[in-house]
């Protein structure tokens, strides 16, 4: 199929540019010529969507996109000012924002204050709690789909797969959302409500305040197996600069069982702000246990030169093994300042510049194309990949897969594909592999690789990528299109 020629305008706006690739068609720059405004413009052909089998229903999304969109006032939601079709396209204009995503701040080398996380935290709540409101649910919270604006404000973005309450489109059953920002229930197919958007946005505010994702895990499965079994260590225990309070905000903004979670973004955003202060106030930060229960976060009740760690309970009632039998632990004061995590940050910092050194030195010697330079250790560069395939089982899922997000029901995930990779300045094999890839180291470190995925019955994919941060690992999910 050729690539569709950029139109001129769509409604009364005048197309400038093209922006990028949207879920489903091409985001272009355009212009109100009444008022000179920018605007970015979304678009969805329907010829594109038609060998879906899906166009009346991807069309009838893009455009639910926009109603649930424009329907929200709030200074944290992007704004759309206008939709309609004209000539087999669907076009939807809204606020033009080039000063990027949270994504890219949380992955530009700099690090986060906790004020900033909480700042950026409570306004995503906030945005979420005005949208839930109005019967919307995002369903695809996440760094990407939260533009920044330069002076730190935040809009949240692409209601492209939104539920509006009682909508026959998204049926339940269907997981919709990006894996490592999914809620629990999502993963296990169950009936979401706004409570699933406040466990997304607490698993991004947990990244800003310790630089880490709550659930590590690498491969759709075992991620799910994070979030559905796994509870997070607290964020007090990677960043000592968050306090008691905030940390045990964001735990039960995390709490598997939705019951224990915040019940809505206001009083979550007001509990985030809480906990900062010196004083905070019990009934905004919302910690109290619940009635016939313990909290669901481990509560830390701290005296004089004494704290004692009461044990949390599991979202099925039971405590964890390892406290079953020690309701109340008391621990010295020298060991409840210096946490664990905190004793073992040092050592493990001085074995990852022995390791980067050693990784230089290997790559150094393995690489035989002259003129080339091995990345320095402090540069940004691979150092291994964690590869997922996705192999449709027709072209219609296919086509639902790349509008909406890979679908267990629908694909095999990581099933078995040739994968290769290779440096893209020295064209040199880095890794050669055939099955599912968890986590495979690199020959040598690399600057730019280009990871080709293939296997029998489906089109060959190859896309090139760089790092976000130094020694990075180019995680990457690839679904394949069938032939």
């Amino acid at each position: 199929m050729s690539k569709p020629e950029i139109p001129r305008s769509l409604g009364r706006y005048q197309i400038v540019r093209e922006l990028g690739k949207g879920a489903m068609g091409v985001v272009y720059e355009g212009v109100d010529p009444v008022i000179g405004r920018r605007v970015a413009i979304k678009t969805a052909r329907r010829d594109v969507l038609e060998s879906s089998g899906l166009a009346d229903e991807l069309m009838e999304r893009f455009l639910r996109e926009a109603r649930a969109a424009g329907g929200i006032s709030h200074p944290n939601v992007i704004t759309i000012y206008d939709a309609g079709e004209e000539g087999g396209i669907a076009y939807m204009a809204m606020e033009y924002i080039d000063s990027g995503t949270l994504y890219e701040r949380l992955y530009s080398g700099s690090r986060m204050t906790v004020e900033e996380g909480v700042e950026i935290g409570a306004a995503v709540c906030s945005a979420l709690a005005a949208a839930h409101e109005k019967g919307v649910i995002h369903r695809d919270v996440k760094p990407a789909n939260i533009m920044m604006l330069a002076d730190n404000t935040v809009k949240v973005a692409d209601f492209g797969i939104a539920r509006i309450t009682d909508s026959k489109l998204t049926q339940e059953g269907v997981m919709v959302g990006t894996p490592q920002y999914m809620s629990p229930e999502q993963f296990s197919g169950m009936k979401v409500d706004g409570r699933s958007d406040l466990f997304s946005a607490a698993v991004i505010i947990y990244e800003m305040l310790t630089g880490e994702h709550p659930f590590p895990a690498h491969g759709v499965s075992a991620i799910m197996h994070q979030i559905i079994k796994v509870d997070p260590v607290p964020p007090r225990e990677l960043n000592f600069t968050v306090n008691d309070n905030l940390s045990a905000v964001v735990i039960k903004a995390l709490s598997k069982n939705t019951g224990r979670r915040y019940q809505d973004g206001k009083k979550m955003a007001a509990a985030l702000v809480e906990a900062l202060k010196e004083n905070a106030d019990p009934a905004v930060l919302g910690l109290a246990a619940p009635a016939g229960g313990s909290a669901d976060a481990a509560t830390v009740i701290a005296g004089a030169d004494k704290a004692t760690v009461v044990s949390s309970v599991r979202p099925d009632g039971t405590a964890p093994d390892s406290m079953a039998s020690a309701p109340g632990v008391e621990l010295p004061t020298a060991l409840r300042k210096m946490s664990r995590r905190a004793i073992l940050v040092p050592a493990v910092a001085a074995l990852s510049v022995i390791g980067g050194i050693l990784l230089f030195v290997a790559g150094s010697r393995g690489s035989n194309t002259p003129g080339v330079a091995p990345p320095s250790p402090n540069e940004k560069a691979f150092t291994r990949a964690t590869i997922f395939a996705w192999l449709p089982k027709s072209q219609a899922a296919y086509q639902d897969a790349i509008a909406n997000g890979p679908s267990l029901k629908n694909c095999v995930e990581n099933g078995t594909a040739n994968i290769l990779v290779m440096d893209d300045e020295t064209n040199e094999e880095l890794m050669r592999a055939a099955g599912s890839v968890e986590t495979a180291k690199f020959k040598r470190p690399s600057r730019s690789v280009t990871v080709t995925v293939s296997w029998d019955g489906y089109k060959p994919h190859s896309e090139s990528f760089k790092p976000t941060k130094p020694n990075d690992v180019c995680e990457q999910q690839i679904t394949l299109e069938p032939l």
